[in-house]
């Protein structure tokens, strides 16, 4: 029979597996792991380097690696001495180029840009945002959303060149809930587990409107991404009608995802950074 301190080292070890298993494959799956929340993400990104992305449409759906660069985007954050968080992004892309091949298409080079900004508290919640869409040939945006928060509900408005497009609504919001703009990307999702499963709020920054989203981190896979495989976590989201993925290192940073747009398979795909940790750029790449 081995020494008594054999046995107990091994069931020690036998402890630590069995937990970090029944973390890893149950406790998602019956929902005790919190999703990550607004306040997770805006520790996560406050005071990160600013990211840039390019803007990607998918022609052929078989051949998703193959892609048409229609734009460029770019994400930032900052924490203020009192806590608050600000989250900005901006999203500019050729319309033409977005539409080509779709029933909408056309001859047009009009560029657009979205702008997105968040302001979240010490607490984790969502005090206020903004997403607006401008052209370059207008002055004046061609819509706005605003959302305030004002006790446990989110007063919602839009206004646009439309009559259709200008509306007021009140929304429940839950402590810490996301609320997220199609087209503003979240630099990081830290905390993900695979089985987890939670809903948030998308905005569409094109018509004001707000969707539920039922979002599922459904499985560990490997994506090629700055010329090499990467493990990562597919987060599912379900939009009715559709469906778009993100795809999530295991420290939280997300580094490609799909806008759930019409007629068109759009990408994010991060752009990778290419400092030294001094933040000089590296020779010949």
């Amino acid at each position: 029979m081995p020494p008594r301190l054999v046995c107990i080292a091994i069931l020690l070890y036998w402890v630590v597996g069995a937990s970090s298993l029944i973390r890893r494959d149950v406790l998602p799956e019956l929902g005790f792991v919190r999703p990550p929340d607004l306040r997770t993400i805006a520790s996560a990104e406050a005071n990160a380097e600013p990211s840039r992305w390019s803007v990607e449409v998918i022609d052929n759906p078989l051949a998703p690696e193959s892609r048409r660069i229609v734009g460029a985007a770019s994400t930032e954050s900052s924490r203020n001495p009192e806590g608050w968080t600000e989250i900005s992004s901006t999203v500019s892309f050729d319309a033409g180029g977005l539409l080509k091949g779709t029933p909408l298409s056309n001859d047009s080079d009009t560029r657009l840009e979205v702008i997105s900004h968040y302001r979240i508290d010490p607490s984790g919640n969502l005090r206020s945002f903004t997403a607006s869409v401008h052209s370059d040939n207008d002055p004046d945006d061609l819509l706005t959303v605003e959302g305030t928060l004002a006790k446990r509900a989110l007063k919602v408005v839009s206004r646009g060149r439309l009559p259709i497009l200008n509306q007021t609504r009140l929304l429940p919001y839950e402590p810490r809930g996301l609320v997220q703009n199609a087209l503003g990307p979240f630099d990081r999702l830290p905390g993900l587990q695979v089985g987890q499963r939670w809903e948030t709020q998308m905005v569409s920054p094109f018509t004001g409107r707000i969707e539920t989203v039922r979002v599922d981190v459904s499985r560990r896979c490997v994506i090629h991404w700055d010329n090499s495989p990467i493990t990562v976590l597919e987060v599912v989201h379900h939009v009715i009608p559709l469906t778009a993925r993100t795809w999530v290192r295991p420290d939280g940073l997300v580094l490609r995802q799909e806008v759930p747009f019409p007629f068109v398979k759009l990408v994010l795909e991060r752009i990778p950074d290419r400092r030294t940790p001094l933040g000089l750029e590296v020779p010949g790449r």
